[in-house]
C-alpha cells in the first residue's frame, strides 16, 4: 500500500483500528473451550487464512509480522521503533546464547521484527566476532556468555541481557534528535516498571549485591544504589521504597501486595494509558506509535487467552488475567 499522503496513511490508521478487537471480543473468546475453536474464531475475526489450518501461536506470529510490514509502509522514520525492536534483539541473543551452549538450534523460538539479524549473533558468539554486534551489545553479551559458561547460572545470563537492554532503550529515546515525546515516555515507563520487577525478582531470590548490580540499571527516576540496597533486605524493602516514592510507582507496591500478577497486569495497564494520548493526537508519528501499541495489546491478550484455554482454566480466571486495551 503505497502511501500518498501523512493524511492519507492517518486515514488508513483510523479505519484499521475500528477493526481492533474489543474487550467483548476479548471476553467471548476467553470463554472458548478448546485452543482449536479458539484459533477458528480467530480465522474468523481476520487472522490468517479462513480456509487455513494454523494453530494459535502461528496466527499470531504472523499477525505480529503483518503488523510490522504494514507500519514499514507508512512510516516515516523507521528508526522511530528501534528502541521497541530492541526487546527482540535481546531475546534473540538469549535465545542464541543458551543454544550454543545446549548444543541446539534455537531457531524455532526467534522474534521477528529486529535490527540485529540472528545470523549476525549466530556468528558473533561461535566465531567470539563481538566487533559483529551493536557497541550497546557487545560488553553485556560477552559477560552473559562467560556467566552461563562458567556457572551456568541462566538467571544472571538473562539478567544481564535484560539490563543492556533497558539501557539501550534509555540511551536511544534520551537522545536529543528521537522524534516522538510519546515514545519516550511508553518506553521510559516500560523501564521504570521493568527495572522494579527486576529488583523484586532478585530479593525474592535471596540474590546478593554482585548480582544486583549486574541485573539493575541506573535510571533518572531512581538511583540504581537505592534500589540494589532496599533488594538486599528482601521484597517488602522494595515494597516500601516503591511506597516511599509515590504516584504510580506507590500503586504498583499496592498491586503487587494484593497478588504478583496483578501487579505485572497493573503494569502492563499503566503503559498503555499514556499510549492512548496517540487517540488525541492527528498528524504525525504519534498515531502510528499508539496502534502498534493497540496491536500489540491485542495480541498479548490473545496469547494471554490461549494459555489459558491450552491449560484448562475457567473463563473468569482468564479475563482476571487479561490487560486493558487500547479502545
Amino acid at each position: 500500500m503505497p502511501v500518498k499522503s501523512s493524511g492519507f496513511a492517518i486515514g488508513n490508521l483510523r479505519a484499521r483500528e475500528n477493526a481492533l478487537l474489543k474487550s467483548s471480543d476479548l471476553l467471548q473468546l476467553a470463554g472458548l473451550k478448546s485452543t482449536g475453536a479458539l484459533a477458528n474464531a480467530l480465522r474468523d475475526r481476520g487472522f490468517g487464512n479462513r480456509t487455513g489450518n494454523e494453530e494459535v501461536p502461528q496466527l499470531l506470529t504472523a499477525a505480529t509480522e503483518q503488523l510490522w510490514h504494514y507500519l514499514n509502509e507508512i512510516v516515516p522514520e523507521q528508526s522511530i521503533f528501534h528502541p521497541f525492536l530492541l526487546e527482540n534483539d535481546f531475546h534473540n541473543v538469549k535465545v542464541l546464547l543458551k543454544a550454543l551452549v545446549r548444543q541446539a538450534d534455537g531457531r524455532d523460538s526467534l522474534l521477528s521484527p529486529y535490527t540485529v539479524a540472528p545470523t549476525a549473533i549466530r556468528t558473533a558468539l561461535t566465531e567470539k566476532r563481538y566487533d559483529l554486534l551493536p557497541d550497546y551489545m557487545r560488553a553485556p553479551v560477552l559477560k552473559s556468555y562467560e556467566a552461563l559458561v562458567t556457572t551456568g547460572d541462566a538467571q544472571l545470563c538473562d539478567g544481564l541481557l535484560d539490563a543492556a537492554c533497558m539501557q539501550a532503550q534509555l540511551d536511544l529515546v534520551g537522545q536529543k534528535g528521537y522524534p516522538s515525546d510519546l515514545a519516550r515516555d511508553i518506553l521510559t515507563e516500560t523501564v521504570r516498571f521493568n527495572t522494579l520487577k527486576a529488583a523484586i525478582r532478585s530479593a525474592r531470590a535471596g540474590k546478593d549485591a554482585a548480582f544486583l548490580n549486574d541485573i539493575l540499571v541506573e535510571t533518572p527516576f531512581l538511583s540504581k544504589d537505592r534500589l540494589r540496597n532496599a533488594a538486599l533486605g528482601g521484597v517488602e524493602k522494595v515494597l516500601e521504597l516503591m511506597e516511599k516514592i509515590g504516584g504510580t510507582v506507590a500503586e504498583a507496591a499496592t498491586a503487587y501486595r494484593q497478588s504478583p500478577s496483578y501487579f505485572e497486569q497493573f503494569c502492563d495497564n499503566q503503559v498503555m494509558q499514556i499510549a492512548r494520548r496517540a487517540k488525541r493526537i492527528t498528524m504525525g508519528v504519534e498515531p502510528l506509535i499508539g496502534y502498534y501499541m493497540a496491536r500489540t495489546a491485542e495480541i498479548r491478550n490473545l496469547r494471554i487467552i490461549y494459555s489459558g484455554i491450552k491449560t484448562g482454566q475457567p473463563q473468569e480466571i482468564i479475563v482476571e488475567r487479561l490487560r486493558e486495551l487500547y479502545g
